[in-house]
């Protein structure tokens, strides 16, 4: 895979996780100017909170670039789709299930007692979500491919 994709894999990991969504929910939904909402976010954060959930975050990036790493530097336009569509539906899986995390907070909903657990499962079912998403999106790029050539003629 080109530099792109690693870097772009390196920044969903380190970027997407539920200190940076419960930000952006503080300022979309719970009304926080930039100031306010990252002193609301951080005031009970710490270095070493963050660190306890990067381990779980880590699992279904880390199979992907195991993945990617293995299938060697060479690869079709098509594999090259599914990876970039795996990565997209890992990152988004992390996002909207953070965000479904985070939002009772601003929401007045009542946080359920077991809503912790959640930093272990996210990025657990994140892992089939970007499987099948890769697999998605590289069998419709090849039944693309396909049709295109079908319909020119060659």
């Amino acid at each position: 895979m080109n530099r792109w994709f690693w870097g772009v894999l390196v920044f969903c990991f380190l970027i997407v996780n539920e200190t940076t969504v419960d930000w952006i929910l503080a300022i979309t939904i719970g009304g926080y100017d930039f100031k306010a909402s990252i002193e609301h976010i951080f005031r009970y954060s710490s270095p070493l909170g963050y660190f306890e959930s990067t381990p779980f975050r880590l699992i279904p990036y880390l199979l992907l670039a195991s993945l990617a790493a293995f299938l060697g530097a060479h690869y079709t336009i098509h594999e090259k789709i599914a990876f970039w569509g795996a990565l997209i539906a890992i990152a988004l899986f992390h996002c909207w299930g953070y965000w479904g995390l985070n939002s009772p907070s601003y929401t007045g909903e009542r946080l359920s007692s077991t809503a912790g657990l959640a930093l272990i499962f996210i990025p657990l079912h994140a892992i089939w979500v970007g499987l099948l998403a890769g697999i998605a999106t590289g069998l419709l790029s090849l039944f693309s491919a396909s049709i295109f050539k079908k319909v020119r003629g060659v």
